[in-house]
């Protein structure tokens, strides 16, 4: 019995220790695991902010001159490209557009939270200056070619179009779509 028991307390350090190792592991197995699910969740939920809007090439003007539901942009006189640097300096200011009012479709109605709304932009000329347009919707899972095409949503949906000024740094001429 005594051998047995010498035999068990030479082994307890060695087992404690080898115990000891194997959690020191996971906890570095964890940590490491912890680190990627944090930085995949950043970069997946960093991701939908940027993914909510797109800047359309300057042919999707004539969409937007023909909305089905509400007027649109003022008649213009061309398009042009909207730079990034545009764009961060416009969609900085995106919460300006809940002081807006709507002109047309549901009249007197605000937008909460327009960086919530998915987004196109198309950069278009009035009288020899940029305006950017914006034409936005909500949906759970837009259109598979809404970075694409313009989204014209007819017959109600919460839909709306501003038009943003570049040199004045303000939005005006909120349009929201009826009521169907």
């Amino acid at each position: 019995m005594q051998l047995i028991k010498n035999h068990i307390n030479g082994l307890a350090p060695l087992l404690f220790g080898r115990l000891c190792k194997s959690v020191k592991n996971m906890s570095l197995h964890n940590s490491i695991l912890t680190g990627c699910l944090v930085i995949t969740l950043t970069s997946v939920l960093g991701g939908q902010g940027k993914n909510r809007s797109v800047v359309l090439p300057e042919t999707a003007a004539q969409q937007i001159a023909r909305l089905c539901s509400r007027e649109g942009p003022p008649k213009f006189d061309g398009a042009w490209m909207p730079t990034d640097d545009d764009i961060r300096k416009m969609e900085s200011q995106l919460s300006r557009i809940s002081r807006l009012r709507s002109k047309g479709g549901i009249e007197g109605a605000r937008i909460e939270r327009p960086e919530g709304y998915y987004r196109q932009y198309v950069g278009i000329v009035i009288a020899n200056r940029k305006f950017i347009y914006i034409n936005a919707f909500c949906d759970d899972k837009p259109p598979s070619n809404w970075q694409d095409s313009i989204v014209d949503v007819c017959d109600g949906g919460c839909s709306w179009g501003v038009v943003y000024d570049i040199e004045k740094v303000a939005f005006s001429d909120l349009e929201m779509n009826g009521i169907a």
